[in-house]
């Protein structure tokens, strides 16, 4: 059995993607276009992974007012003399191996008269870059009100959403293609075989497995 001549796609929808590629000004190849399309389609239909079980340790950290510090996170304090680091292992911040807080880490460094907030600079893990505690601070909560604003998001929404998405576009192509199929072709818009461009001849013979 010819799996490629049973589903052969109309040589009408083949035209006007061609010519929306080419008004669109994209690079992509009718046939590019048209199997990503499809992948993204089945991708967006496809039943998803359960999600692996939560790691213990990825909900381990020291809780610092308004900013959770994960375990793993580092804290740096410079004076003009040198620079003392912290750490947070676990549950606890621990500074020359006993637990501290953010302005118990600055007392032990330079006493009194120090702003945790402003002077103890932050590294969480996987960040490449120190960062302000006070600037992580603001950076969280911004994140922790556009979730609550959002609401959870799972798996199943977002496949969801995906296949919305797919859904309004096909119907899109739908209404484009009747009113290509509507329109009359004259003899005079077809080129002879030697001067039609590639997307023509693919609109007369192009298939998909």
């Amino acid at each position: 059995m010819n799996a490629i001549g049973s589903h052969t796609v109309p040589t009408h929808l083949v035209a006007e993607l061609a010519l929306h590629l080419r008004n669109s000004g994209s690079k992509l190849s009718v046939v590019q276009a048209a199997t990503a399309a499809i992948r993204a389609w089945i991708a967006a239909n496809s039943p998803q992974p359960s999600p692996a079980p939560a790691d213990p340790a990825s909900s381990q950290g020291y809780q610092w007012k308004t900013l959770f510090l994960p375990s793993g996170t580092e804290l740096r304090m410079s004076t003009r003399q040198s620079t003392y680091h912290a750490r947070v292992e676990g549950d606890d911040i621990l500074f020359q191996g006993r637990r501290v807080s953010p302005r118990g880490f600055t007392l032990a460094v330079v006493g009194e008269g120090r702003n945790a907030w402003r002077d103890v600079w932050l590294r969480l893990p996987g960040e490449r870059y120190w960062k302000q505690a006070v600037s992580c601070r603001a950076d969280q909560e911004r994140t922790l009100r556009g979730q609550a604003a959002k609401g959870p998001a799972s798996p199943a929404d977002t496949v969801a959403a995906a296949a919305l998405v797919m859904s309004d576009a096909l119907k899109t192509m739908l209404e484009l293609v009747e009113r290509v199929s509507a329109r009359p072709v004259h003899a005079d818009e077809r080129r002879t075989t030697g001067a039609r461009r590639e997307e023509d001849i693919l609109a007369d013979h192009c298939a998909f497995d």
